[in-house]
């Protein structure tokens, strides 16, 4: 990744980093396959993708004053363990009212992986290397998410626009957590980098307080529209795929591509920081990826959306590490793992609202109305871009 040597908690959290983001992007895309064997419609398959985010939404804040008492380290752990218990649950998700839950649970699990981890960089890293770190921590994500779809897709088989086997890829999911633990295990006796702040007003006052400071309501907004974007292509795809008859190999090729080239863009960030202010990366980014969504609601072959989404996955991984850094830039080290949960905070209420109201719209208009919605969604976050 870089010529220049990673301090040591980097390494052993880049790997499980990437094994965990790789097991929730076997399940995501199987849970709508699981949904679709199990004859959910459009509202349903949106109903459940927003179920992931709903305990994280909740919990979020709450997650990042535990940080302060356990320790991120921790917490990395936990949410490994827990994600490895809810691919095992989902093995056996045969209601869709079970895979709602199983589904919520991943969400929580995965929420308290991201916790520990965003908040270790954050506490761990020279604020002057924030760009870096970050960049190397959502590359990390990102090699996970493009390894994710394609092994799901090989383990689980086809059988012609839906997979042989989705029980198959659960049990890879848990294979993948098992592994995931290896390098972060030995962590588990390790306390709290930075003791958390003890907030008199309380957590989700403490929250709203570092809300208004200038330019972090901006960010997590922005941080909100990106991750919403890329949640529910995740969610949809799979639907719009069965509905142009693509086969789940493809869609599986096309979840990696765009995975593939959001690590592109993550990998070089630091020089990209270097050449471009924030301003103009966020501005330009957010366009790009406004244009692609438009597109990809016209694109009806496996080749031309797989062109789309490439120059999208490019655009989307630009604002995820950019809002981590100017999070953890604008607040204090007492005060940062609260603020990395903030900002997640968003990003679950934004994938809880946006899947359930996109599957109100596929169910109305089909699955390609869905992607014209999402560029509205950044369209708003325009305004965002600005004011920061």
């Amino acid at each position: 990744m870089s010529s220049e040597k990673l301090l040591p908690w980097a390494k052993p959290l880049l790997v499980s980093s990437t094994l965990t983001q790789a097991t929730i992007y076997v399940l995501r895309p199987m849970i709508t396959y699981r949904a679709i064997e199990l004859d959910a419609n459009a509202a349903q398959v949106g109903l459940i993708a927003a179920l992931y985010a709903l305990f994280p939404v909740i919990l979020a804040l709450q997650f990042g004053s535990w940080v302060g008492k356990l320790g991120e380290a921790k917490f990395i752990i936990y949410g490994t363990v827990a994600m490895m218990a809810t691919s095992v649950a989902l093995v056996f998700a045969n209601s869709l009212v079970t895979l709602g839950i199983a589904t919520a649970a991943a969400g929580l699990a995965h929420l308290a992986c991201m916790v520990g981890g965003q908040s270790m960089v954050a506490l761990r890293a020279p604020r002057e290397s924030y760009d870096k770190y970050f960049g190397f921590y959502t590359f990390s994500a990102s090699v996970g998410h493009l390894l994710g779809p394609v092994i799901a897709s090989i383990v689980a088989g086809s059988d012609g626009t839906l997979p042989k086997s989705t029980s198959n890829a659960f049990l890879l999911a848990t294979v993948l957590t098992i592994i995931a633990l290896f390098p972060v295990i030995r962590w588990r006796n390790e306390r709290p980098t930075v003791v958390g702040k003890q907030n008199s007003e309380g957590t989700f006052k403490a929250a709203i307080n570092l809300a208004k400071r200038p330019g972090i309501m901006a960010a997590i907004y922005i941080s909100l529209a990106i991750s919403s974007v890329a949640d529910v292509l995740v969610v949809f795809l799979p639907l719009f795929g069965t509905e142009n008859n693509f086969s789940p190999y493809a869609i599986g090729a096309i979840l990696a591509i765009r995975a593939g080239t959001t690590m592109l863009s993550r990998l070089f960030l630091g020089r990209l920081s270097q050449r471009f202010s924030t301003f103009q990366l966020l501005w330009w980014s957010t366009i790009i990826s406004l244009i692609c969504c438009v597109a990809m609601a016209f694109a009806h072959t496996p080749v031309t959306l797989g062109a789309i989404v490439f120059i999208a996955g490019f655009s989307l991984g630009v604002g995820q590490p950019l809002t981590m850094s100017l999070v953890s830039q604008k607040t204090e080290s007492s005060e940062r793992a609260l603020a990395v949960s903030a900002r997640l905070m968003g990003n679950r209420f934004g994938q809880f609202l946006v899947p359930a109201a996109a599957g109100t719209i596929a169910a109305a208009s089909g699955a390609g109305a869905v992607f014209i919605a999402l560029a509205i969604l950044l369209g708003t976050s325009i305004f965002s871009v600005k004011r920061n």
